[in-house]
């Protein structure tokens, strides 16, 4: 398995000292910028064609204008070149072109390749994918580029792209550069070269070695070196990747042993500059412009390896040798260790050097000619040549393309041939059936397209077909098919197949991209130079004497670790499994935070978070807790209460805790939250802190940064102390801890860390718990993070309202803009600014897509407005607790806030509701318990009145409050409200005035540890009589709304699978007590019109829980309304008599003008209407 990378980069640096130190030795001026070409005799210059004597390539020198002043060619296309031959191996730095004196010819663009020997040529490429070259507008104005970085290369070829439209090609060039000095030699296969170090030449900061190589085989060691105990490292060849091995220890294994591959294609002819830096167990590995950093595993330093180095294979005279690898095949130049020449040491014939085999010191490697198909067009046409029996073709060809048409047979009488084609990676071989019959197709090989050289033998011998991939029998395959062999056929490489019908070639199978090698007809083989040439064969789009294939996976574009596959003309990223999509998988598929899942609209879970989004950072899962703020939860390997006995400074106790993510992971969510916090629990007894001589410190714990940490939870890490340190309430005033006092008695140093830059706690030792009676214990809390200081810069998407939009000063109008666009809508309703009030008693306004929902989690009421009061029964001896220092677990989806109080250490002010309904006296109604021995207890005496006790200081006896109203065990649903702010409390007892005694016992309430309802399990020593006795008894009624501060303990109780911190003992089960006839029905049919209201603003504008008493609200609307209706009808009916009843009257007035009877008004309202005419017009 390979090794992940821990950089990939371009490190100019790196590329400038290995350039310096590989390459150049430079002129005495110490300028490598010196023209090249203007010295050369006119044969050193060639070209494809000319266009007369006068335009042929010697007259193609910078500014000369003998000639026809430049080179042009016969024709002007892009297959004509310009070629120069140096002389030698030279450092080009930069080149110049100019168009033909006084003409309309020149280049516009054009294209650089080099070669040493005059074949095998390679394309120049500027930044990995730029290739071409900018050229000139006009034909005497010199256009130069300096290249970055150099190359080294005997001959250069000018290759145009594009060039004056009104004109021909024309070209002078200049190159510029400065002498190479090599020393080279040439290995067999079979050949290497021990080299051993003199103390001199060692480096004790670290080792550099950095040669140059070229071959043609796609396998081979370069170097080894191994040390004391079987540590080694190799470099070598493997599939035409540069592979370095470190193996620590005396196996090869893959726990023991790294490998980190880099660098493609090395196997084409060319040479490759290789930099090896080895600093202990550091290491920098560079091929050509790409470098890796990495860690060598276990203790391979260079400074514990042996003082010899193997190059070409492995040679250790006189010691076992049980890591075989094949010889390395090629030239190795420039071979420099610490400084030290190697290879010239080795002409000079010095002790140190000691070689076997054939290796001589000349780079004489046999050069092929090699062709390149670049489009699906291309194509190459060889005749056929005279054979006896059949025919035998072979060649090698490498490709990154799953399918395409390598080679068709054609006869001219129309006869079978055959067609060799790839498809799926494989090769299919096959007869080019004749109408009417179908092809019938063998295989050969697989994953052919992986861009390596593969050889291929195709045989034709009377009626039988065969082909052999890769000269390994237990892969060959043999097949008979009926053939019809004949000599004057011709071989048609890439291309296409001509359907039936006419010329037109077939749409399924387009042909070959990729390139050939080596091919053979019959034994001879094909002089593709001739073909070149025109005078063997012909071609089509064919670039010859080159292998234009590139690594598009190098560099790996695909980030975080997608795989990147490829063709000729793309790469693709495969990006499952890794967290993100995209076409180089660097879109995130999860959000940066728990608060960004909520903006969703998800529920609390477990979610992977992304915190650093495209940055390098992987994904990891969390537990979110979706509460009004959300938390960030991060849990570790060991979460449970520890013992520690026996540990001393010299045997200290050990912890390390391991979370869920990496600590870099973990850096990022701290980084990107507004808190962090994390309960940490110490207890103690005779079991200090620090040493009281030195003050140093014997227990701490170890955070991000791995500093030593000796404040505790509670404290700030400038106090260095504890929380009660703080507070001054230590059990022992002359101590800063608790556990400082040193007391035969166990106590505790406990709350929270929130110092963002020093979480996560990583480790805890203890290192006092080894005297007589000492011991301690520890345990921390799950990693807590809320707010999200990101999320706002995600691309997410906006959420709310944008008024007044300006653009370049112009107002846009954006209703007109929203009622056409998808997901925007004119207006701005905000849901909760309109129908917030709805949620009530501490309920909170959430806003939906399509309405909003009212989160009852820290209420103690629930309901869709949270007006449902949560109540419960207690039957005799039952008890509720609720803790609050215990966080809870990942399933739960309680609010922190409760386990912050245990945190935060104090509580200056604390508000208490809650109603209750007994017959019991005496009783206890409710009990808050604290860490130390503090407490508040709100009990019924024996008469029935409502006591409260509190007793908030340490030594002081309880300030007890008698509230005499009448007796409260009554059988009636009473209501309580406590609020006390510091050393002041303020009662309220069913709705009537204020009552407001003071404290004298304290004013502060540390440690907050338990909440009880019903029956006190375990009252302790510190508790008074009275209330020891009701908590005795405990509590026999209803319990209702029971709210302490922000928590709703009973509401947890009655909630399991909420809460993970109530307990609960005995019989309480879920009442309707608190419910009081009337008053609710009255209130839930008030929501249930305010939401009808909403119905017509959108389609689901009301949470769930109000759909699920949808019946019971309709019914109530329904009744409502039909009441109304016919209050109204029977007013308007009584109007309409009266009415008429005073016009009748009006009418009949003069008939009766004698009468001595007063005519009756229509004056309903008026005083001084007799009764009988009231009651009548009522």
């Amino acid at each position: 398995m390979l090794a992940e990378p821990l950089t990939l980069r371009l490190d100019s640096r790196l590329l400038s000292s290995l350039q310096s130190v590989l390459t150049c030795v430079f002129s005495p001026t110490d300028s490598c910028d010196q023209p090249l070409a203007s010295a050369l005799p006119a044969s050193a210059f060639s070209g494809s064609s000319e266009l007369s004597s006068s335009h042929g390539p010697g007259f193609a020198r910078l500014n000369r204008r003998d000639g026809a002043g430049g080179w042009t060619p016969r024709v002007s296309n892009r297959s004509q070149w310009l070629q120069i031959d140096l002389g030698d191996r030279v450092v080009v730095t930069a080149v110049a072109t100019q168009g033909g004196y006084g003409s309309s010819s020149w280049v516009t663009s054009y294209l650089l390749m080099f070669s040493d020997s005059g074949r095998n040529w390679k394309l120049y490429r500027r930044e990995e994918s730029i290739a071409g070259f900018p050229g000139n507008t006009n034909a005497d104005s010199v256009v130069r580029h300096r290249l970055r970085p150099p190359m080294e290369a005997r001959h250069l070829r000018f290759l145009p792209s594009a060039w004056n439209p009104d004109g021909r090609i024309g070209m002078r060039v200049e190159v510029y550069g400065c002498r190479f000095r090599s020393d080279v030699m040439d290995f067999d296969g079979k050949s290497s070269l021990l080299y051993r170090f003199v103390q001199s030449t060692r480096n004790p900061m670290k080792d550099i070695i950095s040669l140059k190589f070229k071959t043609r085989q796609s396998d081979g060691l370069l170097l080894h070196r191994r040390g004391r105990n079987g540590d080694f490292f190799t470099l070598e060849l493997v599939k035409g990747r540069l592979l370095l091995i470190t193996n620590s220890g005396p196996r090869l294994t893959d726990s023991d042993s790294l490998f980190v591959a880099l660098g493609s294609l090395l196997d084409d002819q060319h040479w490759h500059s290789v930099l090896l830096e080895h600093a202990r167990q550091h290491m920098t590995l560079s091929v050509d412009r790409h470098s890796r950093q990495f860690q060598a595993r276990g203790q391979l330093s260079h400074a514990d390896l042996d003082p010899e180095i193997s190059f070409g294979g492995i040679l250790a005279p006189g010691k076992s040798v049980t890591f075989q690898r094949k010889h390395f095949d090629g030239c190795l130049e420039n071979i420099n260790f610490n400084g030290e020449d190697i290879i010239d040491l080795a002409k000079k014939h010095r002790p140190q050097i000691l070689i076997r085999g054939n290796a001589s010191f000349s780079c004489s490697q046999p050069q092929s000619v090699l062709v390149t198909f670049p489009s699906a067009g291309s194509r190459l046409v060889l005749p056929g040549t005279p054979a006896q029996d059949g025919v035998s073709i072979s060649f090698q060809f490498r490709t990154w393309n799953q399918a395409g048409l390598l080679l068709s047979c054609r006869h001219p009488r129309g006869s079978t041939g055959f067609v060799l084609r790839l498809r799926d990676g494989a090769l299919r071989l096959g007869l080019s059936p004749s109408p009417g019959h179908v092809r019938s197709d063998i295989m050969a090989g697989a994953g052919l397209n992986d861009g390596q050289w593969h050889s291929v033998s195709l045989t034709a011998r009377r009626n039988q077909l065969s082909v052999v991939v890769d000269q390994v029998g237990v892969s060959a395959v043999h097949t008979a098919l009926p053939l019809e062999t004949h000599a004057d056929g011709s071989y048609h490489f890439g291309g296409c197949l001509s359907s039936g019908s006419g010329s037109e070639c077939e749409a399924s199978l387009a042909g070959f991209q990729g390139c050939l090698r080596l091919i053979s007809i019959n034994a001879q083989e094909v002089d593709l130079i001739s073909v070149q040439r025109g005078v063997l064969g012909n071609f089509s789009s064919l670039d010859i004497d080159s292998c234009g294939i590139r690594d598009r996976c190098l560099p790996n574009r695909c980030e975080h670790g997608g795989r990147c596959s490829q063709t000729w003309t793309a790469f693709h990223c495969n990006c499952s499994g890794t967290g993100y999509t995209g076409a180089t998988c660097r879109q995130p598929l999860y959000e940066q935070s728990c608060e960004a899942y909520k903006h969703r609209g998800e529920s609390l879970g477990r979610y992977y978070v992304d915190p650093d989004g495209s940055g390098p950072l992987q994904p990891f899962p969390v537990f979110c807790n979706m509460t009004d703020v959300p938390w960030t939860v991060m849990q570790h390997n060991s979460s449970a209460l520890t013992r520690v006995k026996g540990a001393d400074q010299n045997n200290p106790h050990w912890a390390v805790f391991q979370y869920e993510a990496s600590l870099e992971q973990l850096r990022a969510i701290i980084a990107g939250a507004r808190h962090c916090q994390q309960m940490l629990e110490f207890y103690c007894r005779r079991s200090r802190l620090r040493d009281p001589q030195d003050g140093t410190p014997l227990s701490w714990w170890v955070g991000s940064t791995h500093g030593t940490r000796t404040y505790w939870a509670g404290s700030m890490p400038e106090a260095q102390t504890c929380a009660c340190g703080l507070a001054g309430n230590c059990v022992d005033s002359q101590h800063l801890c608790n556990c400082d006092a040193d007391q035969d008695e166990w106590t505790n140093d406990t709350g929270v860390l929130s110092y963002k830059e020093h979480l996560p706690v990583t480790r805890i030792v203890v290192a006092d718990a080894a005297r007589p009676s000492s011991a301690a214990a520890y345990r921390l809390g799950p990693l807590l993070c809320q707010g999200d200081r990101g999320t706002a810069t995600r691309q997410r998407g906006f959420l709310g309202c944008i008024r007044s939009l300006q653009l370049n000063g112009k107002a846009l109008d954006l209703e007109e803009r929203a009622e056409v666009t998808p997901g925007v809508q004119p207006g701005c309703p905000g849901h909760c600014s309109t129908y917030g009030h709805l949620c009530h008693n501490g309920g909170r306004c959430q806003e939906r897509p399509r309405g909003f929902s009212c989160d009852c989690e820290l209420s103690a009421f629930s309901g869709p407005f949270c007006t449902q009061e949560v109540s419960a029964h207690f039957g005799a001896g039952s008890s509720v607790t609720y803790n609050f220092h215990e966080f809870y677990p990942l399933s739960t989806n309680s609010s922190p806030h409760a386990a912050s109080f245990h945190g935060d250490m104090t509580l200056a002010r604390e508000r208490i509701t809650f109603s209750f309904q007994t017959l019991q006296t005496p009783s206890l109604l409710l009990y808050v318990d604290s860490f130390y021995n503090k407490y508040l207890s709100v009990i019924l005496a024996k008469n029935g009145s409502l006591q409260i006790r509190y007793k908030l200081g340490l030594h002081e006896d309880p300030d007890v409050f008698n509230f005499n109203f009448k007796n409260m065990a009554d059988g009636h649903l009473h209501h309580v409200k406590i609020n006390r702010e510091e050393g002041v409390v303020f009662v309220e007892v069913d709705q009537k005035a204020l009552s407001q005694v003071s404290l004298s016992s304290g004013m502060e309430f540390s440690a907050v540890k338990s909440l009880v309802l019903g029956k006190i399990l375990e009252p302790g020593d510190h508790v008074d009589e009275d209330t020891a006795r009701a908590g005795a008894r405990g509590f026999s009624g209803c319990l209702s709304a029971l709210q302490f501060e922000r928590t709703a303990p009973l509401k947890a109780a009655l909630h399991p699978g909420r809460s993970g911190r109530a307990s609960v003992l005995g019989p309480v089960a879920s009442s309707e007590c608190g419910a009081r006839p009337g008053i609710g029905r009255v209130r839930e049919h008030k929501h249930a019109r305010a939401g009808a209201h909403l119905v017509g603003g959108g389609p689901q504008p009301l949470p769930a829980e109000a759909a699920r008493g949808g019946s019971a609200l309709i019914g109530g609307v329904v009744a409502v309304a039909i009441f109304i209706l016919l209050c109204m009808a029977a007013v308007a009916v009584h109007l309409y008599q009266q009415r008429s009843l005073c016009a009748t009257t009006e009418v009949e007035g003069p008939r009766k003008q004698g009468s001595n009877a007063a005519a009756p008004r229509c004056e309903l309202g008026r005083p001084d209407t007799v009764g009988g005419e009231q009651q009548a017009g009522l």
